[in-house]
C-alpha cells in the first residue's frame, strides 16, 4: 500500500513541476483542432519516402495523420500518459510500422535524420529551438510551426497562423 502512495506522490510531483514550469520543456498539451490539423498536413506536402517528427506530440494526432500519408512519422513526448494514449491510438489504427511515439525530451535528441519537423511550442523557447534546428537539420528539411514564429528565419509559406520554414 505504501509503494502505491509513494508512486502517486512522485507522479503528482512530476505533473506539478511540468505544469508549473512549461517554458522549461515547451508548450503544455493543447489538442490541435481538426481544421488546423488538415491545414498542417496540406502545408507539409508529405512524401512517402520522408521521415517526419512532431516535437511534443501530445495525443499523437499529427503523427498519425503524417503516417497515413505514407511517411515514417515519429513523435517526442515527455508526458507518459500522452505517450501511452498515442501508442494506443496508433495500434488501433494499425500504424505500428509507420508511426512511433518516443517518451523522450526532444532537446536531448539529434533531429538531423528528419525531413519534416512539426511543432507547437512556446514563444520563450523559439530562439533556442531555432539554433538547435539550424545546427542539426539537413539543408532540405522543412519545419512547420503552429502559432509561434522563429525570430530570424524567413517564412517560406503560411496559412493563417501556421508557418512553413525551409532550412
Amino acid at each position: 500500500m505504501s509503494w502505491i502512495l509513494l508512486t502517486l506522490f512522485f507522479f503528482f510531483l512530476i505533473l506539478c513541476i511540468f505544469f508549473a514550469f512549461p517554458w522549461i520543456y515547451g508548450a503544455p498539451f493543447e489538442p490541435t483542432s481538426n481544421k488546423k490539423l488538415k491545414q498542417i498536413i496540406k502545408l507539409a506536402n508529405i512524401k512517402k519516402s520522408e521521415k517526419a517528427v512532431d516535437l511534443g506530440s501530445g495525443d499523437g494526432r499529427i503523427v498519425i495523420e503524417i503516417a497515413k500519408k505514407g511517411a515514417e512519422a515519429h513523435g517526442f513526448e515527455i508526458n507518459p500518459f500522452l505517450v501511452f494514449l498515442s501508442r494506443r491510438k496508433i495500434k488501433k489504427q494499425g500504424l505500428e510500422n509507420k508511426a512511433f511515439i518516443h517518451w523522450k525530451n526532444f532537446w536531448k535528441e539529434d533531429l538531423g535524420e528528419y525531413d519534416l519537423i512539426v511543432m507547437f511550442q512556446f514563444s520563450t523557447i523559439m530562439k533556442r529551438l531555432e539554433k538547435k534546428l539550424k545546427k542539426e537539420l539537413k539543408p532540405s528539411a522543412r519545419i512547420i510551426s503552429y502559432y509561434w514564429k522563429f525570430p530570424n528565419w524567413k517564412i517560406k509559406n503560411k496559412k493563417e497562423n501556421i508557418f512553413v520554414y525551409q532550412k
